[in-house]
């Protein structure tokens, strides 16, 4: 019985003199490195992710606030244009302004997202951190008092074990050693992982981080080679809408200027018409005056000349009534010397009277059409004469059948 004593008690001092160095060499090593390492990891962690975050948003919002300053100016150019064009290509203008104002509002409202999404996820990786540092001061704590559960169950094992109990395998003694040997199991149980296993955990952990942080840097690198093929694809855009305006703006002072050059061809056209026409009216006035002055003056040499012949006239015919008075009883040769005196006054009566009927009658028969209307004008009073004394016989026998 000595001996199964004295065999059991180097048995236990054995056991405790192995798990000693393991518990003093895993302790600080848990309680020194995992929480630092881990602790520091995930904070270069939670750091890049942020200022990835941080980057994106400050990207995000400046590309935001070159759109809307392109929509500005693109607003202020159509205003100008629109209020330098014609009618007609008011409405081409407007359908150009309207597809590139609504391609940039599209663009705005996606950066807008976007941006929203980023600053989603910035609050969000904030609360994560607040929750994590929560979590490793629960841990730390939680730590602590397994140390010193730790410690006290080396106390009582260390207590317990100086004890000698027979090894006797009774039911007794089988019912003692499974009591004396639960602390044992409880403190094995509670015992800290070795520290290559620990080394090897946090290792796994870095390089998984290191994997998440990797992915998130090429999906960085693959929004900021998006974002740059968008601005690339806007600027080609708002290049060629540039160029295009601008084509179509020069298009139109050239039209302009044409339009410009036209205008004032045919205003010096009317302005040279106008000119013809008053000096053909100052013509014609011209004319017209002296037409008149040479009718008038014609017409006054006729009525001096008829003034003239009746005075002559009158002076003869005093004359022969003086004769006559003078001489009741002349001879027969003198009466008919005075008859024919009076046959060429009267002749000449009927000369003046053809003479002035020629005169008035000669500037009817100057040209061709006044001849031809001085005709047709004759012609047209025998017509009427001949058709007058017609009618005027056959009215006269119906008003009076009795005459005939």
């Amino acid at each position: 019985m000595v001996d199964l004593s004295s065999k059991g008690e180097s048995l236990q001092q054995a056991e405790d003199s192995a798990n000693q160095p393991l518990i003093a060499a895993a302790e600080p090593s848990r309680r020194g490195r995992s929480p630092s390492v881990a602790s520091a990891t995930s904070q270069s962690s939670y750091r890049s992710q942020k200022d990835a975050l941080r980057h994106r948003i400050l990207h995000l919002s400046e590309l935001l606030r070159v759109e809307r300053t392109n929509r500005d100016d693109n607003t202020s150019c159509y205003v100008e244009l629109v209020s330098k064009a014609d009618r007609e290509k008011a409405p081409s203008i407007r359908q150009a302004f309207e597809r590139i104002n609504q391609r940039s509002s599209a663009n705005i409202a996606h950066l807008e997202k976007r941006l929203q999404d980023s600053c989603a996820q910035l609050k969000t990786l904030e609360q994560r951190v607040w929750t994590t540092q929560d979590t490793s001061s629960s841990a730390t704590s939680a730590q602590q008092q397994q140390q010193q559960q730790h410690s006290t169950s080396r106390n009582n094992f260390s207590r317990l074990s100086s004890f000698h109990f027979p090894r006797i395998r009774t039911p007794e003694t089988s019912a003692v050693e499974e009591a004396h040997l639960s602390p044992v199991s409880e403190s094995k149980e509670h015992c800290p992982v070795p520290e290559p296993v620990l080394k090897q955990f946090l290792v796994d952990k870095t390089k998984q981080k290191l994997e998440e942080l990797k992915a998130q840097l090429v999906e960085l690198r693959e929004d900021q080679k998006a974002l740059e093929d968008e601005w690339h694809k806007m600027d080609e855009a708002w290049k060629a809408d540039k160029q295009q305006m601008m084509e179509f703006l020069q298009e139109e002072k050239r039209r302009h200027y044409d339009l410009e050059v036209q205008v004032n061809d045919v205003i010096q056209i009317n302005l040279n018409e106008i000119t013809n026409l008053k000096q053909d009216l100052a013509c014609t006035e011209e004319k017209m005056v002296y037409q008149s002055y040479e009718r008038t003056r014609d017409i006054w040499e006729v009525m001096e000349s008829y003034q003239t012949r009746l005075a002559k006239m009158e002076m003869q015919q005093q004359a022969q009534q003086q004769e006559a008075r003078e001489l009741p009883q002349a001879s027969i040769y003198k009466l008919y010397g005075q008859l024919i005196n009076l046959l060429l006054t009267l002749a000449a009566i009927l000369l003046v009277c053809a003479s002035t009927m020629s005169a008035c009658a000669l500037p009817l028969l100057r040209t061709r059409w006044r001849a031809l209307t001085t005709l047709v004008l004759f012609m047209l009073t025998i017509v009427v004469w001949n058709y007058f004394s017609h009618t005027a016989q056959v009215e006269w026998k119906t008003w009076l059948p009795s005459a005939e």
